[in-house]
């Protein structure tokens, strides 16, 4: 269908009759507000009085106004796009002059005929609105903070399989390793430096997730990064921004997509995608989304297996009553991949597809996640939201890995080497509960969300880990090293291993964090938006040694503050100030020594001031983004690369480090059909204080100070081409500081390496024949030999060759 639709609307409240509403006057002015079927306010709404005599539209607090007095009866018309038209009579009896008339408007279904599976109802590569878990949600550009947001549409033309492969889409962001590791604005956001959010919710690292893996895209709706500090929101979290990913929805028509893909490296791939009602009433949908994919990589000795099972469900038993049930299971088979070791500092002396994984190593594991929301309308003004999620994660792990150290250094060719065989689960809960309150004034309207919310995480008691750094060879103990000169792959003796005594599961301390918080999203005259917050964050550990366990506890109060100023009709302004807070876990305050330092660690603190503007083109349809902003860091905890004698890695705290720079964003469509997603990110980012001399004025680990993306879009939609599309996009990343020193200088002094620039192309090309989708994607076109990033000389993470993905997808 085409989008220009006829929609409707339906009047499901009057008002009450009141005895003021008996005797209104013969000539008044009419006057209220328009709702969808939760109670969420609908903006945009054409209200025509007496077939056209008079007509307005309600504003973006669903306000709407006549402005001249009319005489009853009357006859109000009401149309908005996606729902349900209809001719309401109003007159003196049924008027109430206090509360105007409430609209609440119902979805017409006819309108998902051109959605074909997302829920959207365009391919556009823009999404206008957020929504996080009621901490955060509206217009993208009315938010005083930079959101990047990458679409579902975006995510199929680029065959996406993983959020891995969408991070260079991303402004500011860059992968720090084939990992779930990226860099936001400056600063590392992975594993004990970063939480992943699912629908505003804290996964902690199930959720597939689980930092060797990046979570699959077969159930996501879209990805969204939301810039600086998020501590007043969501609690720890680092200061460069917070990963969200938002998933697919149940749809109240029936569709569904059946997609196969295969390409380089022996790749298969097959995905699918149902969704519609479950009773007559629709008060029943779901949503079903699986996948399954199986390829060699481009990495020796590195298959992998990957299965995705993953229904949702929505409940509406009541008007005002909603519930949304999801259940995610993910299962990977296959080998843990550490990167590759730069031979005699030489970055090309090796092939990308060099590895240390031997034959016999297996990395195996599962996530299982279940969530569930209830949303309740209390009052026209007042509704309750409660969400819960629980995350498994459970592991089985053999694995040769670098030691992180050279046997030869400054030759660098023989690596020394440890053996892991790892067996364990790790849990983690998340409960978020919050009433909000929508307040509609003559001049300001306030929006006040008011809530606690509790993360625990926990590994299992049972958890078992064996370490080798030693075998015996002919009666002799000797250390496990790889040759690369000489590289050797063969099924291993574990019988001939030494292994170490007291060993500790390499998960992180438990812990439990309680926040609460209160934040008003307020609108002034309909031209100033301003956000305050302030939130409480209590985060309490305990280490993990048995019997001997100790418990820590830190406090902090994290504000914010925003404000969005219109312009005009293209054109906001905005500015905001927030706070970042990551505590320390009670290992690192007890038994600090085990980490290599002299004092115990003390919870990090951040602030983020950025500032901007927001604009809006062809109807809003192309957005551009343009941000400042200063990040300013104190005690961070970074690893040193070095494994001590405990089994624990070495850390230290740098004093103080700041992230300045500007973004440019842009993404949205020039026409139907021209779509475009490009982005620009100069950050410069300097170490003012630290532990190690030389490293004060060095720019942070894995930060680029240019990085730039493109990605275009062409689909013929006329005469014999119709269908018929193209992409092309390019890539910039800088060079970038390695994490670890590789070595002293003549002085003494600790020296880094860097990461050299790189730049890549993709192409791709697409057809459409009705219900069938065909796609090749071609991702590296000049196979461009570079590095994602990595953590010193022994661990580098080189990018993949050129390859090639075909796809058929049909849609039902």
């Amino acid at each position: 269908m085409k989008y220009n639709i006829k929609t409707l609307a339906f009047a499901i409240a009057l008002g009450t009759v009141s005895p003021v509403a008996v005797h209104a006057q013969n000539s008044t002015p009419i006057f209220g507000k328009t709702y969808d079927e939760v109670g969420d306010i609908v903006s945009g709404v054409t209200l025509t009085i007496n077939s056209s005599k008079q007509v307005t539209t309600s504003n973006e607090s669903g306000e709407f106004t006549f402005s001249e007095a009319i005489n009853f009866p009357i006859v109000i018309h009401a149309s908005a796009i996606g729902y349900i038209d209809q001719k309401i009579t109003l007159s003196a009896s049924n008027w109430n002059v206090k509360k105007g008339l409430s609209l609440v408007l119902i979805k017409d279904n006819r309108t998902l005929d051109e959605v074909l599976i997302t829920g959207r109802r365009n391919k556009s590569y823009l999404t206008n609105d957020l929504e996080l878990g009621g901490k955060f949600s509206g217009k993208l550009k009315n938010l005083p903070q930079s959101v990047s947001v990458l679409s579902r549409e975006f995510i199929e033309d680029k065959q996406a399989f993983t959020t891995g492969a969408l991070f260079q889409d991303l402004a500011g962001v860059t992968e720090a390793s084939s990992y779930d590791d990226v860099v936001i604005r400056g600063f590392k956001s992975g594993y004990e430096t970063g939480v992943r959010l699912v629908n505003g919710l804290r996964s902690g690292y199930g959720y597939g997730n689980s930092y060797y893996n990046t979570p699959l895209t077969l159930n996501l709706e879209s990805l969204e990064v939301l810039k600086g500090p998020g501590a007043s929101l969501f609690g720890d979290v680092v200061p460069g921004g917070t990963v969200n990913m938002t998933t697919k929805k149940p749809l109240d028509t029936f569709k569904g997509n059946i997609g196969f893909a295969s390409g380089s490296f022996q790749t298969m791939r097959t995905t699918l995608d149902l969704g519609g009602p479950l009773d007559s009433a629709k008060r029943v949908l779901y949503r079903f989304n699986a996948g399954y994919e199986d390829t060699k990589t481009f990495r020796d000795v590195n298959r992998q297996k990957r299965i995705l099972v993953a229904p949702s469900f929505t409940f509406k038993p009541a008007v005002g009553t909603q519930v949304d049930v999801d259940v995610v299971y993910n299962q990977f088979n296959g080998y843990l991949d550490r990167g590759m070791g730069i031979k005699a500092n030489d970055f090309y002396a090796l092939p990308r597809s060099f590895t240390l994984s031997q034959p016999s190593d297996f990395y195996n594991s599962k996530t299982f996640s279940l969530s569930g929301r209830l949303s309740q309308q209390l009052t026209e003004n007042l509704s309750f939201h409660l969400s819960y999620m629980k995350s498994v994660y459970e592991e089985d792990v053999n694995e040769h890995r670098t030691l992180n150290t050279f046997a030869d250094a400054p030759k660098n060719t023989i690596m020394n080497m440890r053996f892991f065989d790892r067996h364990g689960k790790d849990y983690t809960d998340n409960v978020v509960g919050y009433f909000k309150w929508d307040h509609y004034g003559a001049v300001v309207d306030h929006h006040i969300v008011a809530g606690v919310d509790f993360a625990e995480y926990r590994g299992d008691k049972e958890n078992q880990l064996r370490e080798a750094r030693q075998k015996t060879v002919n009666g002799q103990v000797v250390p496990l090293t790889f040759d690369l000169n000489n590289p050797t792959y063969t099924t291993h003796d574990l019988t001939s291993y030494v292994w170490r005594e007291h060993v500790a599961y390499p998960f992180l301390s438990p812990y439990k964090t309680t926040g609460k918080y209160i934040q008003d999203q307020m609108s002034i005259a309909d031209k100033l938006k301003v956000i305050v917050g302030l939130r409480h964050e209590h985060y309490a550990s305990e280490t993990i040694d048995g019997q001997k366990r100790y418990h820590a506890t830190q406090n902090a109060w994290l504000p914010r503050a925003g404000l969005t100023y219109e312009l005009n009709k293209q054109i906001n302004y905005f500015a905001s100030y927030s706070q970042g807070f990551v505590p320390v876990g009670a290992s690192f305050i007890q038994n600090y020594q085990d980490y290599g330092a002299d004092k115990p660690f003390i919870p990090e603190r951040s602030f983020q001031l950025e500032t901007g503007f927001k604009t809006g083109f062809f109807k809003d349809q192309l957005q551009m983004d343009l941000s400042l902003f200063r990040i300013e860091r104190q005690n961070m905890m970074i690893a040193t690369g070095v494994i001590l004698d405990s089994g624990f890695s070495e850390y230290r705290q740098s004093g103080k480090a700041i992230s300045e720079g500007i973004e440019l964003d842009l993404r949205g469509q020039l026409t139907k059909e021209f779509q475009i997603m490009a982005n620009y990110t100069y950050n410069h980012t300097d170490v003012k204080a630290s532990s190690i001399a030389s490293e004060v004025g060095q720019s942070l680990p894995g930060a680029p100070k240019n990085m730039a993306s493109a990605w275009l879009k062409y689909v013929f939609s006329q005469h014999a081409l119709k269908g018929l599309g193209f992409g092309a996009g390019a890539y910039y990343v800088d060079s970038r500081r390695m994490d670890n020193s590789i070595g002293k200088d003549s002085d003494g002094q600790a020296m880094w390496g860097y990461w050299p620039s790189y730049t890549t192309v993709n192409a791709a090309v697409y057809y459409h024949i009705g219900a069938l989708k065909m796609a090749v994607n071609v991702n590296n076109v000049f196979d461009k030999y570079y590095f994602l990033g990595g953590f010193d000389y022994t661990r580098a993470f080189p990018g993949a060759p050129r390859n090639v993905m075909v796809s058929l997808g049909y849609a039902f």
